[in-house]
């Protein structure tokens, strides 16, 4: 009998949870905003960030990682992410080609995991304005007057791009039950160029990812990426 009537009470529960952005009001006029995603396609040379992952496994055991993590755009339009620590040993080596495929050009044993590398692709691809439905699904008010632009992804769920005065200052990842990831960033000077810092929780896979931007000649080992 108690067991029934925790389940009804947990039933419930899910059932009145209230929906993320439910308070969210649509815009039906706004030019500020274009609805086309390859408008916010990123503009950069190459970046250099500190990286620190910090997150706990299913099993409780919590984990750290840190290194450098280095966005490149190389001449032929395709793109390279690098994660290495600060002895140079890669963790991980992601591309796109010209198409917007995705590749692992190279992964460290221990993180080649599928799910890990889907999730890692999915906050690459959000972050870069790659492979959302091309035309967003509508710009919305939140409380304090941010301006949310929604697009829908091709398989599940959604993105929102939070804007204040015109400078994007999060990316939140949704269903429509609860939200899965949450970026925070802080010192963009557009929409088409990467912030100062990103800070990137994941709500369900229990990890988190910090990003620091560094000047290049910060960069110690200051290594070109070729094409393989």
């Amino acid at each position: 009998m108690r067991y029934f009537l925790f389940v009804s009470v947990l039933l419930l529960s899910v059932a009145c949870a209230p929906k993320p952005y439910k308070n969210l009001k649509q815009q039906h006029s706004n030019s500020t905003y274009s609805t086309n995603a390859a408008s916010y396609a990123l503009q950069f040379d190459r970046v250099l960030y500190n990286c620190k992952v910090e997150g706990k496994t299913p099993l409780g055991k919590r984990f750290s990682l840190s290194g450098l993590l280095f966005f490149k755009q190389l001449e032929d339009g395709t793109e390279r992410i690098v994660f290495q620590n600060q002895m140079g040993a890669t963790y991980f080596d992601f591309g796109w080609n010209q198409s917007g495929q995705f590749q692992v050009h190279q992964i460290m044993p221990q993180m080649d995991q599928p799910a890990l590398v889907k999730t890692l692709k999915k906050d690459l691809e959000m972050l870069l304005f790659k492979n959302l439905v091309p035309i967003s699904s509508g710009l919305f008010t939140g409380n304090k007057g941010s301006d949310y632009l929604r697009f829908d992804l091709p398989q599940k769920g959604f993105v929102y791009y939070i804007f204040e005065h015109g400078n994007i200052v999060a990316i939140e990842n949704a269903d429509d039950k609860r939200k899965v990831t949450v970026m925070k960033l802080e010192g963009s000077k557009g929409a088409n160029t990467l912030a100062e810092k990103i800070v990137i929780q994941h709500l369900r896979a229990h990890f988190s990812i910090a990003l620091e931007r560094l000047q290049q000649d910060e960069n110690p080992n200051n290594n070109d990426i070729t094409e393989e």
